[in-house]
């Protein structure tokens, strides 16, 4: 059986080996801050409350 590699690049997007898949290399950017939206918020202030 042919040996997988642990990083391949394709179509601009790098993808890491985990198990037997690849799943791309992403991360968020670092200076926003997140947005959640109007259930978010709803669920946050429940949360914050109780």
């Amino acid at each position: 059986m042919k040996e997988l590699e642990p990083r391949i690049t394709e179509n601009g997007i790098d993808y890491v080996l985990i198990g037997y898949y690849y799943y791309p290399d992403l991360e968020l950017p670092k200076d926003e801050e997140p947005h959640y939206g109007k259930f978010g918020s709803m669920r946050s202030d429940y949360i914050k409350e109780y």
